[in-house]
């Protein structure tokens, strides 16, 4: 029987002891003569994980394989067991002044980052591989690992980027909240004042500028937008910021939108639609959206 290799944990050893059980299996039904036996010390519970050498395979490459396999079960069980654990730590311990609801929310957005679809410079798979080769190095000089303990010493780049991901959660969290606020103080400005304009058609082009035709396609020329351009083109305002303001200005009864071919809308149709709610329509089709410059 060669030097056993022990995993221990005190955190969730049922799961530590299902999950490394249902490797070994795949091994055993190769040929591998292996145990897996549980011993408890204190709080920690030791899975032990007995092996002797396959016939035709030397000593090393036998340990080799067996060491492969426990890499491998561990650093899935770390992604997908201990990761949120440690995002929660992260979150409770740096944010702990946010109400319940919002750390839920910072979580979910978190998630959203470190498991997008498609790819992502630290995407789940690489993160399992670099956690894989730690543990890998690591069994190469010790035949004990405690996993709390080996996250803690041993991954501490990792657990700083799972640091890093929280925070652009965060702030990702903070912009959506001060949107959000933005889009109710402009709903409210909307909602106070008499409407100065019955329609409003908006054609977007595809400079990434815009029309402002009033209900006969002519160009609005309003008294109210005056001041108002004149004021925004000082400040090096954009032109979403000056189309959303002209609209906050006029607040028409009705909004009909218009796009171009690849006419290009950034950010400013959500917006609108979110401020002006019921008042929107979007065109399905006509002249003026297949216009060109």
């Amino acid at each position: 029987m060669l030097e056993p290799i022990s995993i221990g944990t005190y955190t969730n050893p049922h799961l530590v002891f299902k999950r490394l059980n249902n490797e070994f299996k795949i091994l055993q039904s190769e040929g591998f003569p292996l145990i897996l036996d549980v011993d408890k010390v204190g709080e920690i519970t030791f899975m032990d994980c007995l092996f002797r050498h396959k016939e035709g395979f030397s000593v090393d490459d036998t340990f080799n394989i067996v060491k492969f396999s426990i890499a491998n079960c561990l650093a899935e069980i770390i992604i997908e067991e201990w990761e949120m654990l440690l995002i929660r730590k992260i979150v409770r311990d740096n944010f702990y002044y946010y109400t319940q609801e919002e750390k839920q929310a910072i979580l979910n957005k978190t998630k959203k980052i470190l498991n997008p679809i498609g790819l992502n410079p630290y995407h789940q798979k690489q993160r399992k591989e670099e956690i894989r080769l730690k543990v890998l190095d690591y069994l190469e000089r010790h035949k004990k690992l405690i996993i709390e303990g080996f996250i803690n010493f041993r991954l501490k780049e990792y657990q700083g980027n799972l640091e890093n991901v929280v925070n652009s959660a965060v702030d990702e969290f903070l912009m959506e909240k001060e949107y959000l606020e933005f889009i109710r103080l402009l709903k409210y400005f909307v909602e106070i004042q008499e409407p100065r304009v019955q329609k409003v058609q908006i054609v977007f082009k595809q400079n990434g500028k815009f029309l402002l035709l009033d209900e006969v396609d002519e160009p609005i020329k309003h008294e109210c937008l005056d001041g108002l351009v004149v004021d925004l083109l000082e400040n090096e305002i954009n032109y979403e910021d000056l189309l959303i303001s002209a609209l906050i200005t006029l607040a028409p009864r009705e909004l009909l939108i218009h796009k171009e071919a690849n006419g290009e809308t950034g950010e400013a149709i959500k917006t609108i639609e979110n401020v002006f709610g019921s008042r929107v329509v979007n065109c399905s089709g006509c002249q003026k959206c297949g216009s060109k410059d």
